[in-house]
């Protein structure tokens, strides 16, 4: 079906005529979300499948844009009847008398539901019902069967059962040839489609018989139905009833309306259907009631036809009622209430009389007090629908709500100011690492809802720290689409902000440029990658301009450390090089961790001087209004707080500190910070399990060492789809070598990386987390290498080995410890030397040894 209406707050513009703009393609998808979630509110809901944009138009006032979409729903017979009256009526209510979708404004009277308007506007649906009927006078359905043969295909078992594949492959090519025939014909304007279909077989199976239900509107303006009209057009348009689209048909088998065209014969018994919809509010929908030949769908379907039969039997179409049978029940609710679907006949002669539905609903109403009880089960007083028919429409009952001219003045009367009203914008981005699949397509899935949750935890602090942050209220993810074959994928979100006339209006320029300058240039959100080119706010997009290098804020540290101490102020010695590296390992590891590690750019220690160990250092920082000098104390205070004091990292206590701010102007020429570096270079180690260590790896020269050095290679390239992939250079493979005690081969390379002088320093932390990240926790590189996931290191960085160095470093009273017990190890030693001395002195009994004046001799010897 067609549905077309204005827009009054998009001005029209020449992009909008060409379908393959992005301001079209932008514009398309939000106005797709929006019917979509607008179509599963109303009575087609459950066979409704989509809407498409065909064209944007101009109108006769510039500021406006006319829509024009074609909408589909499937033909289910057990699903309540298309009806446009009902579904424009269900659009209005939906969009505030159309005045409201989503974010954009609409022309009250431009809505066209098929080619159906009907009157909008409050006073005039005040003046015609004060004139008119309580109910307005809305068209019926009217059904018509054609019957036809086709004599080139075979009839098959398949075809008599409604759910084969067969029947509906079938069904689906016979409905796409019949209705454009219809279309065409002299009831077109008025054509519904035919949604019933059977087959039987004909000739022993060698033909097969179609048999299709057909509706149509029969409205007051519209021509009466004429069957013998239509009969001789559709055979005029199958060439003398032999040919339709590839089927051949038999020239004597056409009917329509059951009857084949004569001056003779005359209508026979007709039989006429209506719809009746209600929801019951103490029923539960259960499974067993979704399930057609259940004993409770059973059970309970004989008990709701013998209430509705009795009810319909005392209502005005009592003589002519014939029965209902219940079709269908559906969840409400969350399946707290169960919805009931059913179709009722009426008519049992040559002249069927007309079905005032508008009369039998107030009925209905009246027979079961208000409609909130029938028997056993309390209803949804607002639930009921005849024939699609739900009383008279909201606005239209307000004209009798007030019965007198006091209190219809005073309803008038009583206006206060106007709260701001929220107005909306478009967000469009990319996102380049997050491939798209077939859960992201459905809202209602984990994957859509969790991706939707992160999104907006992300955009929320933008907006926040924007220019718009006094009135933002908030973003929600439309949809997500597949970009680039899915390899990407697309964002859709409509953000939100009041209309508060305090605020200046909203500038979509420089919102698009905030979100630029926040997302380092649409190349970051969060640890998603953008595509540079895809931001669209309110379907505007810029292209990138290059300018200065932004200003960075520094600010100076100063603080002790108590336990140890700094025995050589050399700057080149070992020991102060030492020194240095670890405190500043610790400071960038604290703000990377903090929560200014969006904005922070790096540390670095620039004197220590002994007293215990001084230490003097700067940190930079990207300017943010967030930013200053108590934000970065605080960052820094936190970060160092413990339970036994103030420590910095494990190794390091600290006694008092001080955070000043630096003048970058003077800063500038005399301090270089590590921003100015231009290419960076870091040493990957790693060890591959799968690829058994050979000495032919060794030698360069071998087919062994080159082609698995081009393969590594090429998949350590998964750089270049990572947050790195615009500094990424590439990476060479410098040797092979056994792991001690395995059979793994250990790879050594060196990667390269190119930096803008106003990006910060490229850490090797950062190098370590986005490869891990893109091997899967550093257990898979590519589809041919298994990874041992605690071999990686980064120019000698590991989690791992930091951790064993951290619990390495030995605090000051565990030193003395051991000096203490290696000092006793040492006493033990003197003794033991003294004691085998001793032992040895106690031979003497074997020797007898004096000492004279003259020196040694021995008296044994003495042969006196």
């Amino acid at each position: 079906f067609t549905m077309n209406f204005t827009i009054t707050n998009l001005p029209y513009s020449s992009s909008l005529r060409n379908p393959n703009s992005a301001k079209f393609s932008a514009t398309g998808r939000v106005l797709i979300a929006l019917l979509d979630q607008l179509f599963k509110m109303t009575s087609i809901h459950s066979v409704y499948t989509g809407c498409k944009m065909m064209a944007f138009r101009a109108t006769q006032k510039s500021e406006d844009t006319g829509v024009d979409a074609v909408c589909t729903y499937k033909r289910d017979p057990a699903a309540p009847q298309f009806d446009r009256v009902r579904v424009y009526h269900e659009v209005s209510n939906k969009t505030n008398g159309i005045t409201n979708l989503g974010i954009y404004k609409l022309d009250q009277e431009s809505l066209y539901i098929n080619g159906k308007v009907l009157l909008s506007t409050h006073n005039k649906f005040c003046a015609f019902f004060a004139a008119a009927s309580p109910a307005l006078p809305l068209a019926r359905t009217e059904r018509f069967t054609v019957n036809f043969t086709i004599i080139n295909l075979l009839y098959r078992p398949e075809l008599g059962n409604p759910n084969s594949k067969k029947f509906n492959a079938t069904k689906n090519t016979l409905t796409y040839l019949v209705d454009p025939l219809l279309q065409k014909s002299s009831i077109g304007p008025a054509y519904i489609g035919c949604n019933g279909m059977a087959f039987r077989s004909v000739k022993n199976r060698d033909d097969t018989r179609v048999d299709a239900i057909c509706s149509y509107r029969d409205e007051p303006s519209d021509p009466t139905f004429n069957r013998v009209t239509v009969y001789h057009e559709l055979s005029n348009m199958t060439n003398g009833i032999t040919k339709l689209g590839h089927y051949n048909l038999n020239s004597q088998s056409l009917y329509v309306n059951v009857m084949k065209p004569s001056t003779t014969q005359s209508p026979g018994p007709t039989t006429e259907q209506f719809t009746l919809n209600f929801t019951i509010t103490n029923l539960r929908f259960t499974t067993d009631l979704a399930t057609p030949n259940s004993a409770k769908f059973n059970s309970t379907e004989k008990i709701m036809q013998s209430y509705i039969d009795r009810l319909l039997q005392r209502s005005s179409t009592g003589p002519d009622f014939t029965g209902c049978k219940v079709i269908a029940f559906r969840s409400v609710r969350n399946r707290d209430n169960t919805g009931v679907d059913t179709i009722c006949n009426y008519g049992s002669g040559s002249q069927v009389p007309k079905f005032d539905r508008a009369k039998v609903y107030q009925e209905l109403r009246s027979m079961t007090s208000g409609f909130t009880k029938l028997g056993v089960y309390n209803l949804d007083n607002n639930s009921l629908y005849i024939n699609g028919y739900n009383g008279p429409p909201e606005r239209a009952r307000k004209c009798f709500v007030t019965h007198s001219s006091e209190s219809y003045q005073r309803t008038l009367s009583s206006t206060t100011a106007p709260s701001p009203t929220s107005r909306h914008f478009t967000l469009n981005f990319t996102l380049t690492n997050l491939p798209y699949t077939a859960d992201l397509d459905v809202p209602s899935t984990y994957k859509f809802i969790s991706t939707e949750k992160i999104i907006k935890h992300y955009l929320d602090p933008l907006f926040k720290r924007g220019s718009i942050s006094p009135v933002y209220t908030g973003c929600r993810v439309m949809r997500f689409r597949s970009v680039k074959d899915r390899d990407d994928t697309g964002v859709d979100a409509v953000c939100s902000y009041k209309n508060n006339i305090s605020i200046a209006s909203f500038d979509r320029e420089k919102v698009y440029h905030e979100l630029s300058t926040m997302t380092k240039g649409v190349t970051k959100l969060g640890h998603y990658s953008l595509e540079k080119n895809s931001l669209y706010v309110n379907g505007k997009h810029l292209k990138p301009v290059l300018t200065e290098a932004p200003a960075i804020l520094g600010y100076n540290f100063s603080f002790r450390i108590i336990n140890e101490n700094l025995t050589n102020s050399d700057s080149q010695s070992p020991e102060y090089k030492a020194a240095v590296e670890s405190i500043s390992n610790k400071m960038n590891q604290l703000y990377h961790q903090s929560n200014l590690q969006d904005h922070f750019l790096n540390c670095s220690v620039t004197r220590l001087r002994p007293g215990s160990i001084v230490v003097d250092c700067k940190c930079f920082f990207q300017p943010e209004p967030s930013i200053n000098r108590a934000a970065v104390e605080r960052a820094f205070q936190d970060g160092i707080s413990h339970a036994t004091g103030l420590r910095l990292g494990s190794s390091y206590q600290l006694q008092g500190f001080s955070v000043d701010s630096l003048e970058l102007a003077i800063e500038a020429a005399t301090h270089r910070t590590p921003l100015q570096s231009e290419k960076e270079s870091f040493r990957l180690n790693f060890s591959i399990t799968n690829l058994h260590y050979s000495p032919a790896l060794q030698d360069t020269k071998s087919q062994l060492s080159k082609v698995n050095k081009q393969k590594i290679e090429k998949e350590l390239d998964v750089f270049r789809t990572s947050s790195l992939k615009d500094y990424f250079v590439g990476c060479t493979v410098e040797s092979f070598g056994p792991v001690l005690g395995k059979a793994y081969t250990s790879v050594a390379s060196i990667c390269k990386f190119t930096l803008h002088p106003s990006s910060r320093a490229l850490q090797r932390e950062v190098v370590y987390e986005e490869l891990k990240h893109l091997t899967q926790g550093f257990t898979k590189l590519g589809p041919s290498y298994q990874l041992d996931e605690h071999s990686l290191g980064v120019d000698g960085y590991s989690p791992l080995k930091t951790a064993e160095q951290e619990r390495s470093e030995l605090p000051f009273w565990a030193i003395i410890l051991i000096c203490l017990f290696t000092l006793l190890g040492f006493i033990l030693l003197l003794l033991l030397c003294f004691l085998i001395v001793f032992c040895l002195r106690r031979k003497s009994n074997l020797y007898q040894v004096q000492q004279s004046m003259y020196g040694v001799y021995f008296p044994h010897l003495n042969t006196r």
